[in-house]
C-alpha cells in the first residue's frame, strides 16, 4: 500500500468513527485541540503527509482509538526526523503530556498556563 492509500485509509477510519461516536467537527475539535480545517483534511485525505505523532494521539484520544490511528500512520515503528533541539521545552513538554499521560487536551493546556506562570514568577523572584 502505498503512502497516498495509507493517507485515504487514515482519513476513511477517522471519519467514521467521528460518524459512530456522533461528533460532529467542532466537537472533535474542542476535544482535541486540533483545528476542524485539519481534520477535514485528514479526513478526506487531502494531506500530503501524516500529522504529527502529537496531533495523531490527541485525535486517538478524542476519538476513543487506542492504537489503530498510530497504526494506519505506521508511526509506532517510526524514529521521528525531529532533533531535540529544535523543539521547544513547551513542545517537548506538550506531547510529553500528549503521549505519556490521560490528561485531556483542556488539562494539557491548564497544565502548560500553570508551568508558564510559575517561571514567570520564579523570574520575578530572581530579579528582587
Amino acid at each position: 500500500m502505498n503512502k497516498q492509500e495509507q493517507l485515504i485509509k487514515f482519513g476513511i477510519a477517522l471519519k467514521n468513527r467521528r460518524q459512530a461516536l456522533k461528533l460532529s467537527l467542532r466537537d472533535v475539535e474542542k476535544l482535541s485541540n486540533v483545528s476542524a480545517a485539519l481534520i477535514t483534511k485528514l479526513e478526506n485525505g487531502k494531506m500530503a503527509n501524516f500529522p504529527k505523532e502529537l496531533t495523531i494521539k490527541q485525535l486517538s484520544n478524542a476519538l476513543k482509538f487506542n492504537d489503530e490511528l498510530f497504526v494506519l500512520a505506521d508511526i509506532l515503528y517510526e524514529q521521528t526526523n525531529i532533533e531535540k533541539s529544535e523543539k521547544t521545552f513547551e513542545e517537548d513538554f506538550r506531547e510529553f503530556l500528549a503521549t505519556k499521560t490521560n490528561l485531556n487536551a483542556e488539562n494539557i493546556e491548564q497544565t502548560l498556563y500553570f508551568v508558564s506562570g510559575l517561571e514567570k514568577l520564579q523570574e520575578i523572584q530572581n530579579i528582587k
